[in-house]
């Protein structure tokens, strides 16, 4: 089963035009997860209005930052969890490259935590995201990530990632 889980704020046009590049992959998600931070409903509901998809929505009572966001995704939604910021595009098979890797954690090449899945294998070996990282801005909370997935000094890795390259498209524009 293969889960887009999408946090958005305000930009509910951007997550229109990443469900639209969803329905043209060669590989379609069976659930869309938005956890809506933007608790515009009525502008959720235009945006998914003629969308023949299984939706869940969750708007907290408050926006949720970046790493609570995630890992309500974590908490909530099971593999095959792609996380993806709203001003994400998919070409044709790029969730086909990158649900073949097998790794625990896997990137689109480029998008970093932009773009990435996220499974429960990893989240085994390596946990959550720390929330109490600047929370609400995105800012190093996947840098504590990476530094607990590389493991301290020489040791293996903690856990098995893989940056693939899959032709997805970060607008960084969100």
């Amino acid at each position: 089963m293969i889960n887009i889980c999408v946090p958005v704020l305000k930009r509910y046009d951007l997550l229109r035009d990443l469900i639209k590049s969803c329905r043209g992959s060669n590989t379609r998600p069976d659930n869309y997860y938005i956890i809506n931070n933007g608790q515009n409903k009525d502008a959720l509901m235009r945006a998914l209005g003629d969308f023949e998809i299984t939706i869940k929505v969750h708007t907290p009572q408050k926006p949720l930052g970046v790493a609570e966001s995630w890992n309500w995704f974590i908490k909530h939604v099971p593999d095959e969890r792609v996380i993806v910021n709203d001003d994400i595009t998919f070409p044709r098979d790029s969730l086909d490259l990158l649900l073949a890797s097998k790794a625990d954690l896997i990137w689109a090449k480029g998008c970093g935590f932009s773009c990435f899945v996220l499974r429960t294998s990893c989240v085994e070996k390596i946990g959550t995201f720390d929330e109490t990282i600047s929370p609400g801005y995105g800012y190093y909370e996947d840098e504590d990530y990476l530094q607990r997935l590389d493991g301290p000094g020489t040791k293996p890795r903690n856990a098995d990632a893989e940056e693939v390259e899959c032709g997805v498209i970060h607008y960084k524009r969100a």
